[in-house]
């Protein structure tokens, strides 16, 4: 069985940090995104994986060619234009049953249950659903006892939500589930296929549970990265320089970095060659190349080669290549080479 991973999304909802850098390749950990997800699916025996891509296409065909190609072998098919989810898949011309995951999607659910229980209801699509709290921000669905689902409905308004089952962005499916999809056209796997499948009793529903968020929002990016460093247990700061320094929690410094007279507390991810001086660091994220002085940073996220000299930055998403002086910044996105 074939993976595909959905990558071609313009990642509008991590905008400033998509602006420079496509979603699957935005850190997680010191880790692409999509390294995650390769990893993952490589973890449940996979090694072919089809990689549908779109925006700065070409950056993500060499990242994952190079880093994993000698274990697995990827496709990459090229779209004359936007296809949507199920229309990317139906250019991908897969003829055997294939596991989908959007390329937004950090888990670690076990895929050999989805699977076999897709292989045993005899279906042509399975939805790994999970309950949630807000159902309204996602395809939700009603399954009868054997796992049918009998109604699926994408991004109900609140009051219209029947059931508080949500997908997950995870499917399998049959290649002729994939008929149905029209050649060449923009279609939707839960917005277009899964009503079609739905009203022909051929899709089916799978509880399942573990670790699962959608990283296309900032707060789910904090999750995953969250999640991601507390299961590696404690830090990773081998590789850094750390000079009288206080680190606590659990935090992941990059080689060649430089870490002085500063305290690193909580969930903290700083990338590679960032230098740090007499700063405070809780519970944020810093990519590659940054440089710090005496700033206060909390529950942020700083970008590529970001410049700060004093401050407090709070909550706040800073975009690559910004100069920020002495600024108090509090719940704000920062556009890219922002000079503040």
């Amino acid at each position: 069985m074939k993976a595909v991973i959905l990558a071609g999304g313009l990642g509008t909802r991590l905008r400033p940090l998509t602006l420079t850098t496509p979603k699957p390749l935005i850190p997680l950990a010191n880790k692409p995104a999509i390294a995650h997800i390769v990893e993952y699916l490589a973890s449940h025996g996979f090694k072919e994986i089809v990689v549908t891509t779109n925006y700065q296409r070409e950056r993500l065909i060499s990242f994952l060619s190079e880093k994993y190609g000698k274990s697995i072998r990827f496709q990459f098919p090229e779209e004359p234009s936007p296809l949507g989810t199920a229309g990317s898949v139906k250019n991908a011309s897969l003829n055997e049953t294939a596991f989908i995951i959007q390329g937004d999607n950090i888990t670690d659910i076990d895929i050999k249950k989805l699977i076999s229980f897709h292989k045993s209801r005899k279906g042509l699509a399975t939805v790994a659903l999970m309950p949630v709290e807000n159902p309204s921000l996602f395809g939700i669905a009603e399954i009868d006892e054997s796992g049918k689902i009998e109604r699926f409905v994408e991004k109900p308004s609140p009051e219209n939500c029947f059931s508080n089952l949500a997908s997950i962005g995870l499917y399998v499916i049959e290649p002729e589930a994939m008929e149905l999809v029209p050649e060449n056209q923009p279609f939707d796997f839960a917005k277009d296929l899964f009503p079609i499948l739905v009203r022909e009793e051929a899709i089916y529903g799978c509880t399942v549970e573990g670790f699962w968020t959608d990283i296309g929002t900032f707060e789910g990016y904090m999750k995953a990265h969250e999640w991601i460093l507390r299961s590696n247990n404690d830090s990773n700061t081998e590789e850094a320089n750390i000079k009288d320094s206080e680190i606590e929690g659990f935090v992941a410094i990059g080689s060649d970095s430089v870490i002085e007279e500063s305290k690193i507390r909580g969930y903290v991810a700083i990338g590679e060659n960032v230098h740090v001086r007499k700063c405070k660091i809780q519970d944020s994220v810093v990519f590659q190349d940054a440089k710090m002085t005496e700033a206060f940073v909390r529950g942020s996220i700083l970008a590529e080669k970001c410049i700060v000299n004093g401050g407090r930055i709070e909550k706040s998403v800073v975009g690559a290549s910004s100069y920020l002086r002495n600024a108090n910044i509090f719940e704000e996105k920062i556009s890219p080479f922002s000079v503040r």
